[in-house]
């Protein structure tokens, strides 16, 4: 879960998946597969997407502010 959670703190970060996956050294499919695991394991949607851009849901947000 520990690898999960840092894709999704790259991602928020980052604003991109596939700027945060350059920054962890994976490929954009499996930094999108990490986060979709961590919202299956948690069960909660955590980003909203839409198209090429996604937001934060409430339960995101408060994960989010969690880790940071």
């Amino acid at each position: 879960m520990l690898k999960q959670i840092k894709c999704f703190h790259a991602v928020v970060r980052a604003g991109s998946f596939s700027e945060a996956a350059e920054q962890c050294y994976i490929s954009q499919s499996a930094i999108s597969q990490q986060v979709q695991a961590l919202e299956r394991e948690l069960g909660v949607k955590l980003l909203k997407r839409e198209n090429r851009h996604f937001s934060l849901t409430p339960a995101g947000g408060r994960i989010y502010q969690g880790i940071r």
